[in-house]
């Protein structure tokens, strides 16, 4: 189940609401078994704007301290990016992940959209041919922004770079959905990547920021469910 923990919280991101607004945004994260529903920590994401079309986007997840002796794990990501030509692009993105005290996972990636290639941790290169490469984060802001243009649009398609290299990762929409959230009722779409492997309601309340993420891995089924959401000046 620690194995499965970890996987789901690979893939806990934010997303960008209309225009790039700057926001903060809470989840509490919930897990599924046999032996019951728990609520076993928090996620937390930012989004910082420059002016020069330029994003900062950050993510943290962590398990609450009483499930320490289960689950002591946490994960911290940082996006670094650029609107062009409408599109969101990636150029630098870092990523730590903390296991019981002891450092994981520790990767760094240079994207350079106009040379249509990145260099993960100093190392390893990867090419392609579109000059728009996004990372694991802020592919989910590409999607909003995509989701807000295109609403009729089935499946969503984009270029991801990770420590493995450059993959595609798409999204298809399986049609809309009534969701509870905070105990009120919420319009949503909902998306699925069999890439990711995860499935997330967005709502158009929200400008299309992801209200709920699913994960379901064998037995065990994890949810994050949004519980603050602030826009930032």
């Amino acid at each position: 189940m620690k194995k499965l923990f970890y996987l789901i919280l690979c893939f806990f991101i934010a997303f960008k609401i209309h225009a790039l607004t700057p926001y903060e945004a809470t989840y509490d994260l919930s897990a599924t078994t046999d032996l019951g529903t728990f609520k076993i920590g928090k996620a937390k994401f930012k989004l910082v704007l420059d002016n020069n079309n330029g994003f900062t986007f950050s993510s943290s997840a962590f398990t609450d301290s009483i499930w320490e002796a289960l689950y002591d794990y946490s994960r911290y990501e940082r996006s670094i990016g650029l609107k062009i030509d409408n599109d969101i692009s990636s150029y630098y993105y870092d990523l730590v992940e903390i296991s019981k005290g002891e450092l994981v996972k520790n990767n760094k990636i240079r994207i350079y959209p106009e040379q249509n290639y990145a260099i993960t941790n100093s190392e390893k290169r990867s090419e392609t041919m579109n000059k728009i490469i996004l990372d694991e984060l802020s592919v989910y802001l590409a999607l909003s922004e995509s989701v807000q243009k295109n609403p009729n649009q089935d499946v969503f398609s984009y270029q991801v770079i990770d420590e493995n290299g450059i993959n595609k990762v798409s999204f298809k929409s399986e049609g809309n959905e009534t969701i509870i959230i905070n105990n009120i009722e919420v319009e949503s779409m909902k998306m699925v990547s069999p890439d990711l492997e995860l499935s997330l309601n967005i709502a158009k309340t929200f400008n299309f920021f992801p209200v709920i993420i699913n994960r379901v891995n064998q037995n065990n089924h994890y949810r994050l469910s949004l519980s603050q959401f602030k826009e930032l000046p």
